[in-house]
């Protein structure tokens, strides 16, 4: 059974058309790196499989079932938390958030084995010895590992990511790449991520989609990118340069990725 199937999908805001005509299909334990330009509908997409958003036609399945019958299978790490951070809530008690939410809100007091678990994930990020800092206090990197505890702390079937590593500097990108890379290979959760940078993700990433409202190009990545696909999405100036096995991707503003593949 796949994972996310869409057909002729059409997602709207108030009758306008923000994704048109998008067709896909995503098999259980597989990664998808979702590219395009800003505006392109990415977020509008994913927030339509994680039941955020439900104005759209054609069809869209999660796991077989509607997007929002299937709610409960997926977790979502947004581009940018929500958390009040004059709230003095340490990484421990923001990752327990994830397995105490109940029919909108939270329950102050968290019972040990949600604790317990929330320590487990915590250490699966590579957070053990934090789980007692605020959050308010960590670094981005660190911040957006927590998020991903929360997310997982649920054991979600599929894991949403909306631009986890923007706003990032390289080390702790490539932190939260190899946490991503941990969570594939040990936990075979299907993931759709978006992102401007593809550099660090491409390791983990099984198909790529490159959007712009319209399904430009779906595939391997190395399908997808090829230079006239990039350029008929960045213009001109956008190209991909093969250097020795591997191909680098150049969007005029972002380093899209290097696939091995000698250039094909």
């Amino acid at each position: 059974m796949a994972a996310i199937t869409a057909e002729n999908l059409t997602i709207t805001y108030d009758g306008v058309p923000a994704v048109e005509g998008v067709t896909f299909e995503i098999e259980r334990g597989e990664t998808l790196l979702l590219l395009g330009p800003n505006g392109a509908g990415k977020t509008t997409l994913i927030k339509t499989i994680a039941c955020f958003h439900r104005e759209y036609s054609g069809e869209l399945r999660v796991f077989d079932r509607p997007p929002c019958e299937a709610r409960e299978l997926i977790g979502y790490v947004p581009q940018s938390h929500n958390l009040n951070e004059r709230v003095p809530l340490t990484a421990l008690e923001v990752v327990a958030m994830g397995g105490v939410y109940r029919r909108g809100f939270v329950h102050f007091k968290i019972a040990p084995e949600i604790l317990e678990k929330a320590e487990e994930v915590l250490n699966f990020v590579g957070l053990a010895g934090l789980s007692g800092r605020l959050f308010r206090e960590l670094s981005g990197g660190q911040k957006q590992r927590v998020l991903l505890a929360r997310a997982l702390i649920s054991d979600p079937e599929i894991l949403i990511l909306d631009e986890p590593l923007s706003a990032l500097d390289p080390s702790a990108r490539a932190e939260v790449a190899a946490v991503l890379g941990k969570i594939k290979r040990e936990r075979g959760i299907t993931m759709v991520i978006t992102t401007h940078d593809i550099n660090p993700l491409l390791e983990v990433g099984d198909k790529v989609m490159l959007l712009n409202k319209k399904l430009v190009a779906f595939g391997k990545p190395e399908e997808v990118l090829r230079d006239s696909v990039i350029k008929s999405v960045y213009g001109p100036l956008a190209r991909v340069v093969p250097v020795e096995d591997k191909l680098f991707c150049i969007t005029g503003d972002t380093h899209l990725h290097r696939h091995g593949g000698g250039g094909r």
